[in-house]
């Protein structure tokens, strides 16, 4: 933990410099967001007589940095962006016992968007696009013996997002829902459940523009 606050940060220095020089880019924005995160995870269990399928709700929070470039003329615009996202899960059931399950995760979301209104006044704003989830850990409480499910979350993956926003003059209010692919994200654990290491979840944000 400690070292993912001091990388963020760095990151937060590194947008300040940024911000610093915005005027060398007439086209380029550079801002920092924060917000809320709900994510639900599916478990599925599997017996010889009958499967059976719960839901867990994890709340918590997401903060990053914010690139983006618009297009002269047209509106258009392209958003990179580098996302913390902690959650934290309550009363897992895992094989007859219950277990919190607390996530870590940076992406990277690279979204295409449209845009309509004024940068300087008001705009309202679609978007969606690829997320390329870099660096995850997962730690669950009250368990021993959870490596291998514990490292289930730290590959690599792609999912996606869609949402909306407004521009407020500098401020900027999104809402996205993020999604994923495929299954390719469910992970087995023995032969009786499996669980999804990258959740369906929704994201409330709001942040600032340089």
């Amino acid at each position: 933990m400690k070292k993912i606050t001091v990388f963020a940060a760095a990151l937060l220095i590194s947008v300040s410099a940024m911000a610093g020089n915005n005027y060398k880019l007439p086209f380029v924005s550079f801002g920092i967001k924060a917000g809320y995160t709900t994510n639900q995870q599916k478990i599925d269990y599997k017996t010889l007589l009958n499967a059976e399928s719960i839901k867990r709700n994890a709340s918590g929070f997401n903060a990053g940095i914010v690139a983006r470039v618009d297009f002269p003329l047209l509106p258009i615009y392209v958003q990179g962006e580098l996302l913390y996202d902690w959650g934290k899960y309550k009363d897992v059931p895992l094989s007859g016992f219950t277990t919190n399950v607390t996530t870590n995760n940076f992406s990277v979301p690279v979204l295409v968007g449209v845009g309509i209104g004024s940068s300087n006044f008001v705009k309202i704003r679609a978007n969606l696009g690829p997320v390329f989830n870099l660096v995850s850990t997962a730690k669950f409480s009250n368990t021993d013996n959870v490596a291998n499910l514990e490292n289930m979350f730290r590959k690599q993956t792609v999912t996606w997002t869609a949402g909306i926003g407004i521009d407020l003059f500098k401020i900027m209010v999104d809402v996205r829902y993020n999604g994923v692919f495929s299954k390719k994200d469910i992970a087995k654990i023995g032969d009786l459940m499996s669980v999804n290491t990258r959740p369906t979840s929704w994201t409330f944000t709001i942040g600032y523009l340089f």
